[in-house]
């Protein structure tokens, strides 16, 4: 069984970890390196969103989300 506790906290964690990246890339005038480094933040939290609305594991990629998606409608 998944534990969807363990499941949130890593995507969290992940895109906690990535902000900070982000924001010394930024700092150090590395606009591009810093801005990709946001989306891996939104794309990680969106994944902690779907663990704790649907309870389950995020599909391993993003093909299988979409088609999780349009079966959802």
């Amino acid at each position: 069984m998944i534990n969807i506790k363990k499941q949130i906290n890593y995507w969290i964690t992940a895109s906690e970890n990535d902000i900070d990246t982000a924001e010394l890339l930024i700092n150090n005038n590395k606009y591009l390196n810093g801005l990709f480094f946001c989306h891996l933040v939104i794309e990680k939290a969106i994944k902690a969103h779907f663990v704790k609305k649907l309870l389950e594991k995020y599909p391993p990629n993003r093909t299988t989300y979409f088609f999780y998606l349009k079966r959802q409608i």
